[in-house]
This record gives structure tokens, sequence and C-alpha cells, in this order.
């Protein structure tokens, strides 16, 4: 994403110059300081105004003036993050300042800041580190089990699934009735505190103990980075294959939602199937394991994973491929494996939405989803549409927003088709791919 580095006077005397990007020429480095110094003098005499950035076709030059006369131009591909760029240059310029202060002496170059300006490089830009790493076993291992205890935590939050046989579990029959339980009984409230420890900090140690002495953390922490600034998206072109493990990631974590949520809404579709409600009314009927022909006919939590199960697994593989086949022309296979890095991730925000359409969650709040003739007249209300209908929409519409902006960074501006087009071409097409599925499998029948 970096191609290059040079630290230079106005006036062109060139101090510092390091090369990110391999080309088949060398490129020369006073005749590039020249030209940069000139363009950035001609900008100020001409029009009266400092330039700060300069674009090409794929880059993009970013001058920064320190000191009345010291320049920093860093040159990057067009599409990293704008905002780690201008944090990247302040932080060299910093580093440089510090160690150079203000030294001013003709044809001296500073080759002992090539250690310094890497440093800072490969610390704020550190998916580049990733590419020289070899994923071992154990740090597949521990990405399943962080995953694992991320998905226990939301089985305590939400409580069980309606299955047959489970017990009702969850934060207020787990930890607030088992202690209320044992308040005059000391033996056992102590033995009541030291279980709630096990099963709540014991997850959270063996997090900080996987993410401290494995890789697993670049899974979660590249997550990170991109739900904090989804143009961030561009990085994951840096990214080595076993980022691909996101999709089990996003996965076990998109499932947990959807399940101890408690359902999965149609209204939240823009062409919904079902108009109206959670699929399925009846949301008391249990799945029943050990009688599971019986369960799949009578029981509608399997309709709501298998519509849940459909809409992600849509999302995360149908529409990036509509998308890099658009735009990719011979790269689409590269396009593609980043397309699904990013909407792998995206799709925690859909997640987010079976929380406001959950069963739980409506009970939670006062709502009747699980006795019908109540809950009619409960879900034209105004209070459902401010508490339900409005969040679920708002994570929705977000979803796509975030997706839409995290896949147009992963491929070059440069293309036949704009990426909006093929932005919203792909999006219409996983949408009536969905309706298909939905249609062929979840058709009511007279």
């Amino acid at each position: 994403m970096i191609k290059n580095l040079l630290i230079l006077t106005t006036y062109g005397q060139i101090f510092y110059s390091q090369e990110f990007e391999k080309t088949e020429e060398a490129v020369d480095v006073a005749l590039t300081g020249g030209l940069m110094s000139a363009i950035y003098s001609m900008a100020t005499e001409t029009q009266r105004e400092k330039i700060s950035e300069f674009e090409l076709v794929t880059s993009r030059i970013i001058f920064q003036e320190e000191r009345t006369d010291l320049l920093f131009v860093i040159t990057v591909d067009k599409r990293m993050d704008s905002k780690d760029t201008y944090e990247l240059l302040n932080m060299i310029s910093k580093r440089f300042f510090e160690k150079y202060g203000e030294i001013r002496i003709d044809g001296l170059v500073l080759t002992d800041f090539e250690v310094d300006a890497t440093e800072i490089i490969y610390k704020k830009l550190w998916y580049l580190d990733t590419q020289k790493r070899k994923f071992r076993i154990w740090d597949y291992l521990g990405t399943i089990l962080v995953t694992l205890a991320i998905s226990w935590y939301m089985v305590l939050v939400f409580g069980s699934a309606p299955f047959a046989g489970m017990p009702e579990f969850g934060i207020k029959t787990f930890v607030w009735d088992g202690i209320l339980a044992n308040l005059t009984n000391p033996i056992g409230l102590t033995l009541q505190l030291l279980l709630l420890i096990a099963v709540i900090a014991i997850p959270a140690i063996a997090i900080y103990l996987l993410f401290k002495f494995t890789y697993a953390r670049d899974i979660f922490r590249f997550i990170r980075d991109y739900v904090s600034r989804p143009t961030r998206a561009s990085y994951s072109e840096l990214l080595p294959n076993y980022f691909l493990f996101n999709i089990l990631v996003s996965f076990l974590l998109y499932t947990s939602f959807m399940i101890f949520a408690g359902g999965y809404a149609s209204e939240l579709r823009v062409l919904s199937l079902f108009p109206g409600g959670l699929l399925g009314e009846k949301f008391a009927n249990e799945f029943d394991f050990l009688n599971i022909l019986q369960s799949l006919q009578v029981s509608d939590i399997m309709d709501q994973i298998g519509l849940g199960i459909i809409t992600w697994a849509t999302w995360v593989f149908i529409f990036p491929l509509g998308y890099s086949l658009i735009l990719g022309e011979k790269r689409w296979r590269k396009i593609y494996k980043n397309a699904v890095y990013i909407t792998s991730i995206a799709i925690l925000f859909l997640s987010v939405s079976y929380i406001f359409s959950g069963v739980k969650y409506l009970e939670a709040i006062g709502f009747n989803p699980r006795t019908p003739s109540l809950f009619e007249a409960e879900k034209n209300s105004l209070l459902f549409t401010l508490t339900v209908h409005l969040p679920l929409n708002i994570f929705v519409f977000g979803f796509i927003l975030f997706m839409g902006i995290g896949v147009n960074r992963v491929t070059p501006s440069k293309t036949r088709v704009p990426s909006i087009v093929a932005l919203f071409v792909s999006l219409y097409f996983t949408m009536i791919v969905q309706r298909i599925i939905f249609f062929m499998l979840f058709a009511p029948t007279t």
C-alpha cells in the first residue's frame, strides 16, 4: 500500500528516501526529489496555496511541510485509508525531529533513519507483517476456541434456544436466580459465586491467553480495524490466505446471534418473503434432537435457522462473486477473495438485527411473540415501530452501506464498469438469488 517515502527540503535537498514497492526499473531519487519540490513550489507560488495531495491513476502523493522548509512526501495506493496515511506521516515526521532536530547539512543522507521509518510503518500497518508468518495449527485451534468463548457469552446474554430437553439458561436464571436462592446459605452462595467466576472469568482468561500466545488475535484484530473504519478494507489485499478463516468465525458468531437472540425477522429484507413479522409465530414449538424428522415438520426454529444461514451464505459468497466478476477482468479471483474477507466481517452488523427481531428481545420489552392473537395487534403499534422496526432497519441498511464501502475498496479504481454500478447490480442479484431459494424451500403450499 505504501510505495515510497521521501524527506527533503522545499528547494530539493534530499535527506532520506525509501522504496517499499519493487519496480522493474530503478527510480532516480534525485530526479524524483527535484520533481516533488518543483511541484510543491510551483503550486505555492502560482496559487498562493500549499499543495497537500497529488493524484495519479492508481496512486496518491501526500505532501506535509514541517518547520517552514522541510517536506515529508509519501506515495501510497489510492485505495489506502486517508486518515491512516496522514497519521503515518505525522508519526514519521515526529520521529525524524526527535532524532535529528533542526539538522540542515548539504549532501547529508540520513540512511540510519530506515530502521525508524520501517518500525513506524510496520507498527501502524501491521498487516504487512502477517505475510511473513506461517499460521500454525495452534493458531487455527486458538481462533476456534476464542470464537466459541465469545459465542458462550451470547448464550449467557440471550439464554438458551428453544430446543427440547435443554433447560432454560441465561443471565437471569443462571446468575440472578442462583444468587437469590442462596442468599441465606453462605456455603451455597460462596459456591454459586465460584461457579459464576468459572463460567464468566475462565473464558475471558482463555481469550486473553490465546490472544497473547497465538496469532489468533490477528484475525480478530483485522475485524476490529475494519469495523472501526471500513475504508481499511483495501488492506485485505495484504492479508495471507489463512485470513479466510474469517468465514468460519463470521458463521459461528452470526449463528450464535441468530439462535440465541431468538429468531429471524422477515421484514428486515428489502423484498420480504413473508411480510408482517417473525417467520413462524409458533416459536414456542421446540426442536427435539431425538425426533428430528417430526421436529422439522412442527418446529419453526429450523425454518428460522435455515433462512438465516441462507441469508449469510448468499451475502458472503454470492454477493462478492457478482461484484468480482463484473469488475475483476483478469483479477476477478483475487477481488473475490478480498470481497469475501470484507463481507464475512460486515455480516456481523446484520447479526445485530437478530437482537431486535428476536423473541427474547421482544419478550424482554413487553411484547408477546409467542401469542399470535396478542402479537398481531402489538406489531401495528407505534411502540413496536420505534423499539423494533426502527433499530432493525438501521442495522440492516447500515450493513448494506458498510459492506458497499468495504468492497468498493478492494479493487483499483480504474475499471471498465463504475464500481457503484457493480455494487448495485451484485446487490440486487444477491437478493434475487435469496428470493428464489426462499421460495423453493419455504413457499406456503395449499
